[in-house]
C-alpha cells in the first residue's frame, strides 16, 4: 500500500495490525500448532486489534489539516515499510518465529514513525508522528513483556 498523506499512513497502519492480527488468528485455530503457541498467537491477534483501534482514534481526533497533508515521498523513499502478506502464516511456528515477525513487523513502523517524525514540515505532523510513536513503543513493550511471561510459563 502507497500512503500519500498522514490520513492514509494511519489507515496503513491499521490495516498492518489487522492483518496481522488475522494471521495470527488463523494460526491459532488451526491444528498445527502446540496449545501453548495458540494461547500466544490469541493473545498476540487480540493486543494486534487493541493496537488497531488505537490508531483507528489517532484519525478521529487528528486536525484534519494534518490528515490531509503530504507525507508520499518520505513514505515511498523509506524500505521498512512491507505490508503483511495476507497468506502469511503463524501455524506451527515456535515462540522465536512467532516473535521474530511479530517484532520484526512493530520495529518497521516505529523506524518509519521515527523517518517521518525527523522529516514533518509542521508541527501538527510531527506531534501527529510523535504521537504515534510513544503508541507503537509503548504497546510493543507491553507485547515483548507478555510474550516473554508466556515463554517462561
Amino acid at each position: 500500500m502507497k500512503a500519500e498523506t498522514y490520513r492514509e499512513l494511519i489507515e496503513w497502519t491499521q490495516h498492518m495490525h489487522g492483518q496481522l492480527a488475522k494471521c495470527m488468528e488463523a494460526g491459532a485455530v488451526s491444528g498445527e500448532s502446540s496449545e501453548r503457541m495458540r494461547w500466544l498467537l490469541q493473545y498476540l491477534a487480540d493486543h494486534e486489534r487493541c493496537m488497531q483501534q488505537m490508531v483507528a482514534r489517532f484519525e478521529q481526533q487528528a486536525d484534519i489539516n494534518v490528515l490531509d497533508s503530504w507525507v508520499y515521498d518520505h513514505f515511498t523513499d523509506n524500505p521498512r515499510t512491507r505490508t503483511l502478506d495476507v497468506e502469511e502464516s503463524f501455524a506451527g511456528l515456535d515462540y522465536d518465529a512467532i516473535c521474530t515477525r511479530v517484532f520484526d513487523l512493530h520495529n518497521d513502523a516505529l523506524d518509519l514513525y521515527r523517518y517521518l517524525e525527523g522529516r514533518a514540515e509542521t508541527a501538527g505532523g510531527r506531534e501527529l508522528m510523535q504521537d504515534l510513536l510513544a503508541m507503537e513503543q509503548h504497546e510493543t513493550l507491553r507485547l515483548a513483556e507478555q510474550a516473554q511471561r508466556a515463554q517462561e510459563m
